[in-house]
């Protein structure tokens, strides 16, 4: 199968119904409307939401979003449509890679394995920065592989022939810095230093040409950060120390979490096929354990010794993406910050080991190969049966025992836990007799199949949920049939993106500026406050307008606050139908 082929048959994945779902706020929403913002108001430099400057992330995903809208004009698959691309790319780049060092099976199972990894279906197809930083991870991870492992002559200094790796190496980090910030080098960075130090090499990390690396990650990044930090004075000291050292080190920005957080995201996220790499993994670590470097020796030594003296790249082809993966996820459990989607790049060193895997077990007739999969196989029906079980005791029946309330929302229909627990029961069927039989094709079909059948209907019921719940759409509708250029939408101790989005008109906001999604606005609240531009309005500035004749106001609220909003409005508010169901309600004058 040519990688062509592989990207044409994945793109459904991505590309199916992609703009049928309205942008999910804040996220969603947020991203759209500031792309959309760059084209609105021409500027390149500074990202604006609600016409203030937002700069918590850096612009270029920004850029290729207001590309896309220039392109098919604005609308949600045109905000979508590069996360999509982008996973394609890896998906891509992923089977080119498997293919070059590990065969020719390898790269289009990798591909496969990628394409089919839930929590990359569902990041590819929605407005995030994480597609878009996985991809440039990816390029600048595979660079460091080939500067450091590729064959070819070396000079007397250590160096590799050939500058390509190492500019790639280095371009896709700038880019990725531009992106989502310096996390883009330092990550692959630390990839690379730990692979060096495991292969016993360090001189290695020369081939990656530093000091012309570093040149062109200048190049790419220190322009934006010059005009930025012209046009907005602090903006360095805040994306250093704010968006990143404190983000990595502390709570400020309320996204701490456990050590452990990602088990919860890495298993379903990354299911199944981090179900078969860990008891892959776990069989042939029991069966190197009487392996040793000599008498008294740690039973790891002897591996550790024969990794470092191996040079075919074929064969270290797995072993790094093994170090790559575990780079990943110490980096991100050690740091305070945790989000599940700090865990999408684990997806590809992962498609990686279970190309190499599933490679393995189709084109040979080894026992192990053949018990690496059927332990898998034995794992995953083990947890698709338990899934099962826990679907039953989310709905009807664990409401009869006492179990469950029954308070579930879109994501827990009854439709949707009869579906899960159907699918759940009927996979861990088919890969037990699959583990039975013996027969790896049907192995790997199952597993196919499995992943398909658990990420479509999740799909569908994350989409209807964000429709409804998550999404300003609905309400953004309703308000555009009505609205006067005069009139103001107002958000009351809450902020929803998508609205600026969907009705194309400033949103003004009566807060104390908690509701913002943006943590640069929140600490430059009071300087902003000072700009009669400014879409922020006071309690009192709220009464007069109420109290007004004219215009029309419509004013969004969270229900706990809706007593506090009759009190500090007046009582020329009446209620609106439309928004209860919504999250929240909406009231007019």
């Amino acid at each position: 199968m040519s990688i062509a082929l592989l990207v044409l048959a994945c793109a459904p994945l991505f590309f199916f119904r992609l703009g049928r779902a309205g942008l999910g706020d804040p996220d969603e929403g947020r991203n759209a409307e500031a792309a959309r913002e760059i084209l609105e108001t021409g500027d390149w430099v500074t990202p604006h939401l609600d016409g203030i400057p937002y700069l918590d992330k850096p612009p270029a995903f920004f850029w290729t979003v207001a590309l896309s809208y220039r392109l098919l004009g604005v609308g949600e698959l045109a905000a979508r449509a590069p996360s999509a691309l982008f996973a394609l790319a890896g998906i891509a780049l992923v089977s080119w890679f498997a293919r070059r060092r590990t065969g020719h099976a390898a790269g289009w199972l990798a591909g496969i394995t990628l394409a089919l990894s839930p929590l990359y279906i569902i990041f590819g197809r929605i407005v995030i920065f994480d597609m878009m930083l996985t991809f440039c991870m990816t390029i600048s991870v595979l660079s460091a592989f080939e500067a450091m492992e590729g064959a070819g002559p070396e000079h007397s200094s250590g160096r590799a022939r050939g500058h390509l790796p190492g500019a790639l190496f280095f371009a896709a980090a700038g880019l990725g810095t531009i992106t989502k910030g310096p996390v883009a080098l330092v990550v692959p960075l630390l990839v690379a230093i730990t692979w060096a130090l495991v292969r016993r090499r360090p001189a290695r990390l020369l081939r990656l040409r530093l000091m012309t690396g570093a040149a062109i990650y200048a190049a790419l990044v220190v322009p934006w950060l010059i005009l930025v930090e012209t046009r907005n004075p602090g903006y360095l000291h805040y994306a250093i120390i704010g968006e990143n050292l404190q983000r990595m080190t502390s709570n400020r920005f309320e996204t701490a979490r456990p050590f452990y957080f990602y088990a919860k995201v890495v298993l379903p996220g990354l299911f199944p096929w981090i179900v078969y790499a860990a008891a892959a993994g776990l069989r042939r670590a029991r069966a190197l354990l009487p392996l040793s470097g000599g008498a008294g020796a740690p039973p790891w030594r002897g591996v550790w010794s024969r990794l470092a003296a191996e040079t075919d790249p074929a064969r270290l082809a797995a072993p790094f993406a093994g170090c790559w993966l575990g780079v990943l996820l110490l980096f991100f459990s050690c740091i305070a910050s945790k989000r599940p989607a700090y865990m999408v790049p684990c997806a590809v060193p992962l498609a990686l080991l279970c190309g190499r895997l599933w490679a393995r077990a189709f084109g040979r007739a080894r026992e192990e190969d053949a018990a690496d999969v059927a332990a898998g196989a034995r794992w995953a029906a083990a947890i698709c049966a338990a899934g099962a079980l826990a679907a039953v005791l989310a709905g009807p029946a664990g409401m009869a025992l006492g179990i469950s309330d029954g308070k579930y929302d879109v994501l827990l229909s009854r439709r949707f836990l009869l579906g899960a627990t159907a699918v759940g029961l009927a996979a861990a069927a088919a890969l037990l007799w699959a583990t039975r039989s013996m027969r790896r094709p049907a192995a790997a079909f199952a597993t196919a199949v499995l992943s398909i059948a658990v990420v479509v209907p999740l799909s569908h019921a994350a989409s209807a949920y964000l429709d409804t719940a998550r999404s300003a759409r609905p309400v953004s509708r309703f308000l555009a049939g009505r609205l006067q250029p005069d009139d103001r939408v107002i958000c009351y101790e809450q902020y929803r993106p998508g609205l600026n989005f969907y009705l194309r008109r400033p949103i003004h906001l009566v807060t104390t500026g908690t509701p913002f999604s943006s943590w640069y606005i929140k600490l430059h609240l009071d300087e902003f406050r000072r700009d009669p531009s400014f879409p922020m309005l006071s309690g009192e500035q709220l009464r007069r307008l109420v109290a007004a004749p004219a215009p029309a106001i419509y004013v969004l609220s969270p229900p706990r606050m809706y007593d506090l909003l009759r009190a500090e409005a007046g009582p020329g508010l009446r209620p609106e139908p439309i928004y209860e169901d919504l999250g929240g309600g909406l009231f007019a004058k």
